[in-house]
């Protein structure tokens, strides 16, 4: 007996090891075996769609895709809409996008479900877009921020050809995961158009009048994946079970009236708060020179954001403090983005924090309801004395589950 107890744990032993042995080859890639199964997809291409109507003009409300991707997995970050923008307008030779992008043209991004639910949702997307992009390279803006129209002078009533990718719209496509066919085929993705009379959409060269634009050739080109036969019956037997759940960060806007101060609260409840952009943008110029989407010369003091008793941060921030907070909530403290210091305090320094989560830990935030609500405050004090609308964009987890024949979605 003692003898094959001995036998037994000298068993277990060797096993443990070659399993230390095996997860160390695996570690440092010295493991020179082939998989089985090659692949769980057997065809990968581009496919493009038309919009639901291939012109538009600045009288039309909204511009309509729909995905009739099939049993196709999608791949959003590879994934964009294109189509042709001439610009009208009198007294003037050129325009721009100020410091923005074409998504200025767009108020709202919807997309519904095949079954008509909203599984996203962004108000004031071209605003929030401008100010998301605050986390990016510099050299983006002058090279693949381009075709969004980021930093480029067009003349007015020529055609030009614009190409916005699809997480540019929605944060639901820049997951980095493909999108299950059960949740993407045949859902409908929802532009509407923002009046001009916002004034928040072009920058002419001088004042302007009579200003109007034309959308032409609008269409979607989009990236997909067929899965193989086992990965489709795998997926269809785990979406009739529990459901295919995928999260990514949704976003919830609000705009506030301001002049020199903001403190209000945020009318939202979620289970997984991330991260606060506050945004206060002066009123625009009434001869349409300008188009401020992202703050300029705003010098922010007492900045603190409050969920429930938890103070974020514990101190109340100044304008020398504002833009390392910013960096530390983007996670890019070592890493290169949009702005110098200097030059985002003059030019576009809008306020983040990230909620006190961890960006280690992915969708690690604070809950937010009732009892737990989240309270912003923030003096400008320059430009002082200056209307302004103060937007605030609140990204949380968010989380669909699709199953055989319905959507459902959290928050």
């Amino acid at each position: 007996m003692d003898t094959l107890k001995s036998m037994s744990n000298n068993m277990k032993q060797s096993e443990s090891k070659d399993g230390q042995i095996q997860a160390l080859l695996g570690w440092n890639d010295l493991i020179y075996k082939e998989a089985k199964t090659a692949s769980l997809i057997t065809a990968r291409h581009f496919e493009r769609f038309n919009a639901q109507n291939l012109n538009y003009t600045s009288s039309s409300s909204s511009m309509d895709f729909l995905f009739s991707t099939g049993d196709q997995m999608l791949d959003g970050d590879n994934s964009w809409i294109q189509f042709n923008l001439n610009v009208a307008a009198t007294g003037v030779n050129t325009y721009d996008f100020g410091n923005g992008s074409v998504m200025n043209l767009f108020r709202t991004a919807i997309l519904h479900s095949r079954q008509g639910d909203e599984v996203d949702r962004i108000d004031d997307v071209g605003i929030y877009r401008a100010n998301a992009d605050y986390e990016r390279a510099e050299n983006y803006f002058i090279t693949s921020g381009t075709a969004m129209g980021y930093g480029v002078t067009y003349d007015v009533g020529t055609s030009y050809r614009f190409q916005v990718p699809l997480c540019a719209c929605l944060n639901i496509f820049g997951t980095g995961r493909l999108i299950p066919a059960q949740l993407i085929s045949g859902a409908r993705l929802q532009l509407d158009l923002a009046p001009i009379s916002s004034k928040r959409v072009f920058a002419f060269d001088a004042a302007a009048t009579d200003i109007s634009y034309t959308i032409s050739n609008a269409e979607i080109v989009v990236r997909t994946s067929r899965p193989t036969d086992e990965t489709s019956r795998e997926l269809e037997k785990q979406a009739a079970a529990n459901g295919l759940e995928f999260s990514w960060p949704a976003v919830y806007s609000q705009k506030h009236n301001v002049t020199t101060q903001i403190s209000e609260q945020v009318s939202k409840s979620v289970a997984r708060a991330l991260r606060l952009y506050v945004v206060p943008l002066e009123r625009p110029a009434n001869d349409y020179t300008d188009c401020v989407v992202v703050p300029t010369g705003v010098e922010f003091s007492n900045a603190q954001a409050r969920a429930g008793s938890l103070y974020m941060p514990q101190y109340r921030l100044s304008q020398d403090d504002v833009f390392q907070h910013n960096l530390c909530a983007l996670d890019k403290v070592k890493e290169p983005i949009r702005y110098s210091k200097s030059g985002a305090e003059a030019e576009g320094l809008c306020w983040i924090t990230d909620l006190e989560s961890h960006n280690l830990i992915h969708y690690a935030g604070q809950s937010l309801n009732n009892s737990r609500s989240l309270v912003v405050e923030s003096t400008f004090n320059a430009p002082s004395n200056t209307d302004r609308d103060c937007h605030l964009f609140l990204t949380y987890q968010r989380v669909s589950r699709a199953f055989m024949n319905s959507i459902a979605v959290d928050s």
